[in-house]
């Protein structure tokens, strides 16, 4: 019998180059490593401005719950909603990515917002506004996309938290009454 001995790659000068070649990656390689390295960060961005919607959309939510929450309070304490007015505080809030220090004492347009007490924990996106009335109810402006149902003909108030989330598109509003519990949104910046 005869023994053959087999050479390892260092030894073959044919293996020796294709071992070379096999060290690095060719251009096609790169280009659909690349290619799905940029289809993945779309994702993140993609994923990532919604969560931060959704947390801007969480805040008025929020906010715009507590609200209701004073005013069923100020009214089972006075026998009447609170009328805050209609201009929306606080006043420098509602712009795409500015945060602004809750005011209660920011006034309304009818009185400040010191006479219903809402409790916001740090700085507000939203600007907010809170109309109140007995007898016929006055629909707010920019809010006839919202179902009003039947108002009753006594005491009423409705909720209004606004913002340019997308800037450039529709303002994002959120609107809530008496009338419903449920809580309005409009154009979420999407």
């Amino acid at each position: 019998m005869e023994r053959r001995m087999l050479h390892s790659p260092a030894v073959n000068p044919i293996s020796r180059t294709w071992t070379r070649r096999s060290r690095g990656f060719t251009l096609v390689e790169l280009a659909v490593v690349v290619t799905i390295v940029g289809v993945l960060a779309v994702i993140a961005v993609v994923g990532y401005r919604r969560y931060i919607l959704r947390s801007k959309i969480t805040e008025a939510q929020d906010v715009v719950s507590a609200i209701k929450i004073a005013q069923e309070d100020h009214r089972a304490e006075r026998g009447a909603y609170a009328n805050i007015g209609p201009t929306y505080c606080p006043t420098a809030a509602g712009v795409s990515d500015l945060k602004v220090g809750w005011d209660p004492g920011c006034s309304g347009g009818v009185t400040t917002w010191n006479a219903l007490p809402v409790h916001v924990s740090g700085a507000v996106q939203f600007a907010y506004a809170t109309t109140a009335g007995s007898g016929a109810f006055t629909v707010p402006a920019d809010t006839d996309w919202v179902t009003w149902g039947s108002p009753e003909p006594q005491h009423w108030y409705t909720v209004l938290a606004r913002c340019d989330l997308d800037p450039g598109g529709e303002v994002t509003m959120l609107v809530a009454s008496s009338f419903q519990n449920t809580i309005f949104s409009h154009n979420e910046g999407q």
